[in-house]
């Protein structure tokens, strides 16, 4: 990206985005008039996948002797043998949440990939935090379709072709000594991001000197401006985007004065801001 940078980062109040809203006619009502060509739309996978309907009930899943046992496991490796590796913050949560429904939550993750399940939070991209009740956001199997459905759309309605990115707040992690791959703990469908699972979630945070952490793109459609620049501009909108309610289930309960997240309904949810699009506008030197 050394013909490029980054030179404004706009982000506007929208609101929640609950299964079945419109995500063309969000963008068209709060940003028509403002987008520029080439100007790079960066959507939180998190909401496009509410939007889309991925989002599912734990409370569903059955669970058994044996997922007890290994989400136990689990626990104990991350919470005391690994504490200082994930940080005080992660494993309180950890230890917070009850054992039964970290089970089903561990069980869900299962059926996308056991090279996701010893992740200590957010396996999968499979995503508890700001969802009402026991619902989870899960991994879309067609991101990459959605991103340049949405693209085509906004090109017709509004007549400006623009670059769509799709991110999650997840880690990902790129080597500091290349910059044409990176390694994500989730699915992803741009080009030169590898999924490994939780091995990249080891790898990355233990060689800090040689890997770099990034929001993970998920999808992009759009002019190719090479995986450095999606992942600086990835980061940059992240931070613009903030936590909505809270970075983790029990900071939600906190601010919505909630004792458990069976309690959180959608319209406490929607009663902050959310910003789940940011635009990026870069320029050509």
């Amino acid at each position: 990206m050394k013909s490029r940078y980054i030179v404004r980062l706009v982000r506007k109040p929208m609101r929640l985005w609950t299964p079945g809203v419109d995500v063309v006619d969000e963008i068209v009502r709060v940003y028509a008039g403002l987008l520029e060509p080439s100007d790079i739309l960066v959507l939180s996978d998190k909401a496009l996948s509410v939007a889309y309907g991925y989002i599912y009930n734990e409370e569903l899943v059955s669970i058994n002797t044996v997922d007890l046992l290994y989400t136990r496991l689990a626990r104990f490796l991350w919470t005391r043998v690994f504490r200082e590796f994930i940080g005080s913050n992660t494993a309180s949560v950890l230890e917070k949440t009850p054992l039964r429904d970290l089970a089903r939550h561990k069980k869900l993750v299962l059926r996308l990939g056991f090279k996701y399940l010893f992740k200590p939070v957010s396996e999968a991209g499979v995503d508890t935090t700001n969802l009402p009740y026991t619902y989870v956001s899960i991994p879309m199997d067609r991101a990459c379709i959605v991103a340049d459905e949405i693209r085509r759309e906004l090109l017709y309605r509004l007549g400006v072709d623009v670059n769509i990115l799709v991110v999650d707040s997840d880690k990902c992690f790129k080597p500091r000594f290349l910059d044409n791959i990176a390694f994500s703990t989730r699915p992803s469908f741009v080009k030169g991001v590898v999924d490994l699972g939780v091995i990249a979630y080891v790898i990355g945070r233990a060689y800090p000197s040689l890997f770099k952490a990034y929001p993970t793109p998920v999808a992009y459609s759009g002019e190719w401006i090479g995986l450095k620049a999606l992942l600086k501009i990835a980061r940059h909108a992240d931070r613009v985007r903030g936590c909505g309610v809270g970075r983790n289930v029990y900071e939600v309960l906190e601010r919505l004065g909630k004792r458990d997240y069976r309690e959180v309904s959608w319209s406490d949810l929607s009663r902050f801001t959310h910003y789940p699009v940011v635009v990026a506008r870069i320029h050509k030197l």
